[in-house]
């Protein structure tokens, strides 16, 4: 058994180190520290964006000349409104509404009708500018969804 000398005359008085650790605080501890992780852990699952980055420079699409029904629909968010393309030169704008915010209304329709033309297309390709806003990024996002885009891919810039 360990002991510790108290000092005491020199006759060899020892206290003895037997001590409880209390283990019930340290595994109660444990156990919100588990819980706190898996409930973070089950609402970080559900707030992912699920998107696919395209690399920029692929050597492979400069070589081939794409089929133009293989194009996708570019989305490109700024200050203005937005700017749809499919890199034909068809280009098509949808200003701001008229209290000064992005017209998610229009945008749905215009890409219902796209859709409504091409029912296979479903790859659209968002980019924003800076400044921005990330909740108007969402929101885009979200029209897509609805409108029967699935594959959507967030791309850096143009």
């Amino acid at each position: 058994m360990a002991s510790i000398s108290t000092g005491g005359d020199g006759h060899g008085s020892k206290k003895s180190v037997d001590a409880e650790i209390p283990l019930i605080p340290f595994i109660d501890l444990l156990l919100c520290c588990v819980m706190f992780l898996l409930v973070t852990a089950v609402w970080n699952k559900l707030s992912s964006l699920e998107g696919h980055l395209d690399a920029p420079g692929n050597p492979q699409s400069t070589i081939d000349q794409p089929n133009p029904e293989d194009l996708p629909l570019t989305v490109r968010i700024d200050h203005d409104g937005y700017q749809l393309s499919t890199g034909l030169g068809d280009e098509t704008r949808i200003p701001l509404a008229a209290e000064g915010s992005w017209d998610l209304a229009a945008l749905s329709e215009h890409l219902r009708e796209r859709h409504r033309i091409a029912p296979n297309d479903e790859r659209v390709i968002v980019t924003a500018d800076d400044g921005v806003e990330y909740s108007q990024m969402v929101a885009a996002l979200d029209v897509f969804a609805g409108t029967g885009y699935s594959a959507v891919t967030v791309s850096g810039g143009f």
